[in-house]
């Protein structure tokens, strides 16, 4: 079968929906790896397969021409919730011009599956969804819908639900994925932490046994942890790791394939213990391709791992702080020891590894304008050049959004709209009785134009251009910041 991997056109080009974490809008041009995940299952079963990506060009007539001119049997969307107009916008196109079926997975779908089936020509695949969409083809093509565990369908008119999937407890059964399908656009994927070009994205586990209770995880994770807390009373699914030797394999391959680095994108890479972490690298240390990933300062502790990643070729390491203050950290169920935050970045700091951090305002009632500006004060004065100041957003399904609901810290409308009301690094959905939405959207955009416009991290990014191509995108990005 022919089978189109699709990314409809945006209804603007500065609201794209970023799909890779799903909970913003697009700040820089990223691989959108679990379609590419799912591509290179489809080809493993002999099917033809072709990725469309039209957000560069927001061109709906180009995205008409190609489904008019050049139709699939099939097209698949991956669906996060701030995609959902956009890719029913799509889909409605397609079932009226063609007699192509839509398969629909990814967070939002597994969240709300009723929502995407517009016809009985549309399945959503929910949860962690490569062997699903795998097994719901091969129905397509045969017959035995029923037996597909993890699908949602119409029949007559009904929703249909079958038993959960769960997880895939042996990634290393995934193929590394059709990064092929892009060749043509990859060279626009960076990241500003990495001084280098193409970069990819690679996932070496899944889930994050954490409980933070505003977390939204990348969107992969995000739908297997949605549909697992669905069936098995609120738990979240387990952490599932791919060995050393499957990551180091597919790091050999994006090299060969002439990406120049890596950004992972596990919810929490330091996940399987020090000698986990040891073996990877260890691994890794041939093949020499320059990596980042996430990670909780309370992991970051040991010299020998962080000697370790940095001769594997880890580059920065982005640091889920979220707050200075540990009544705040408690309250939100970080489960960490802010006294531990200076020590993993003097430690990272040591070995030559990019601390970079992230902060968060509004997650906790018990945050005040001054927790804030004690967070801010603190966290600028620490030896780092890169910090993301963000506004909480409590996501529809996560224990924030329940809880926000439940107190009145949100409006409801504008939650029940968050595609037209989500901006996390401008807009606060959330206001306590003594912490008001305008206090809290002033505070993140005097926060990041206070740590980004100091002379010496001025210096520092400028110090990481080496082109036009790299100055053009230096300064996007960092527009979109701080503005």
């Amino acid at each position: 079968m022919k089978i189109g991997l699709i990314v409809p056109p945006a209804i603007s080009q500065d609201r794209i929906p970023e799909r890779v974490y799903g909970c913003t809008f697009t700040y820089y041009k990223q691989p959108q790896l679990p379609l590419l995940y799912v591509g290179a299952v489809l080809e493993r079963e002999g099917h033809q397969v072709v990725f469309r990506d039209f957000t560069d060009r927001n061109a709906w007539v180009e995205f008409v021409r190609s489904v008019d001119s050049e139709p699939c049997d099939i097209y698949v969307f991956h669906t996060v919730l701030l995609a959902e107009s956009v890719d029913l916008r799509a889909a409605r196109h397609i079932l009226k011009h063609t007699t192509a079926k839509i398969i629909f997975f990814g967070p939002h779908p597994t969240l709300k599956p009723r929502n995407f089936l517009l016809s009985d020509r549309c399945y959503v695949a929910r949860g962690e969804a490569e062997f699903i969409i795998r097994d719901l083809v091969r129905a397509l093509e045969r017959g035995g819908l029923d037996a597909v565990k993890g699908i949602s369908f119409l029949r007559t008119g009904q929703m249909v639900e079958t038993e959960s999937y769960g997880v895939i407890e042996d990634l290393d059964s995934l193929p590394i994925p059709a990064r092929h399908l892009l060749e043509r656009g990859k060279d626009d994927f960076f990241n500003p932490k990495l001084p280098y070009r193409p970069v990819t994205l690679v996932l070496t586990s899944r889930g994050c046994r954490f409980r933070c209770y505003y977390c939204v995880p990348n969107a992969i994770s995000w739908a297997r942890e949605l549909e697992w807390k669905r069936f098995h009373h609120g738990a979240k699914p387990p952490v599932m790791l791919r060995s050393p030797g499957d990551i180091a394999a597919e790091f050999t391959a994006v090299k060969d394939q002439g990406y120049q680095a890596v950004s992972i994108l596990d919810d929490m890479f330091l996940f399987g213990g020090k000698k986990r972490v040891l073996d990877l690298c260890a691994s890794l240390e041939s093949v020499q391709l320059p990596f980042g990933g996430l990670a909780r300062c309370d992991l970051i502790l040991d010299d020998e791992m962080v000697s370790a990643l940095a001769r594997a070729g880890c580059k920065y390491m982005d640091l889920g702080i979220e707050s200075l203050d540990q009544k705040v950290l408690d309250n939100i169920k970080k489960d960490m020891d802010v006294s531990k935050v200076r020590t993993a970045i003097d430690l990272l700091n040591k070995y030559g590894i990019e601390p970079k951090a992230n902060i968060m305002f509004a997650a906790s009632p018990l945050e005040t304008p001054e927790t804030i500006a004690s967070t801010v004060k603190k966290i600028s004065s620490y030896p780092i050049n890169y910090c993301m100041f963000l506004i909480a957003t409590p996501f529809p399904g996560t224990e924030f959004f329940a809880l926000a609901v439940k107190e009145g810290w949100v409006d409801e409308s504008e939650i029940s709209d968050l595609e037209k009301n989500l901006s996390p690094t401008s807009k606060s959905l959330i206001a306590y009785p003594h912490l008001r939405k305008k206090y809290v959207e002033a505070a993140v955009k005097k926060a990041n134009r206070t740590f980004y416009l100091h002379p010496k991290r001025i210096w520092f990014q400028l110090k990481q251009v080496r082109s036009f191509k790299v100055f053009r995108d230096l300064i996007r990005t960092g527009w979109k910041v701080i503005k």
